[in-house]
């Protein structure tokens, strides 16, 4: 039997003061980005300086900056690139900028 969780389902009081980082403004991550930002959440987008997805980052009031700043700034990742991006970003950008908890 499927499940439909509706607005009353979700207490976002446990990300109310965390910081979610989007890596990869493209269609998923604008999407995804979009969603917790209309949530009242704090969105960062990663992506790389000065492309097509940094600009629109920033035209849509998120703030951008590289995946490494990104890391380091948030409490939550979500990483949404293509699937043969996705390991080198994480070892070259995203784990040397992570700490524990």
């Amino acid at each position: 039997m499927v499940k439909i969780y509706h607005d009353q389902d979700a207490d976002l009081k446990a990300l109310s003061d965390k910081t979610i980082a989007i890596v990869g403004w493209g269609n998923q991550g604008h999407a995804q980005g979009e969603n917790l930002k209309d949530s009242g959440l704090n969105v960062i987008a990663a992506d790389i300086p000065g492309s097509r997805a940094w600009k629109r980052a920033e035209a849509d009031g998120v703030k951008a900056m590289s995946v490494a700043d990104a890391a380091r700034a948030a409490d939550y990742i979500q990483i949404l690139l293509p699937d043969e991006y996705q390991g080198k970003i994480y070892r070259d950008e995203i784990a040397p900028n992570l700490e524990e908890g």
